[in-house]
């Protein structure tokens, strides 16, 4: 029996505004918007002084590990099994 892949649903057009307050119950993707690369993202891994930031300044700050943009976007939703 294979355990089955989580596909992740973002809510369209949806930001708490500020990081602290995503709900607990939400999942964060990282996106580049330049490659298309995505990685699951964890507040609680963020700097101290970035965990009250604004959404738009943590985007500011990362940085892509497959081809090195600065062109990341952070999505909220939450994971769907397949089935």
């Amino acid at each position: 029996m294979s355990i089955p892949e989580r596909r992740f649903q973002a809510i369209k057009d949806w930001s708490p505004g500020y990081i602290n307050v995503t709900p607990a119950h939400l999942a964060i993707m990282a996106e580049c918007t330049a490659c298309g690369q995505q990685r699951e993202f964890s507040k609680e891994d963020l700097p101290q002084n970035l965990r009250h930031s604004h959404v738009e300044d943590v985007e500011k700050r990362l940085k892509c590990s497959s081809c090195g943009a600065k062109a990341g976007k952070l999505r909220f939703g939450y994971y769907l099994a397949d089935e």
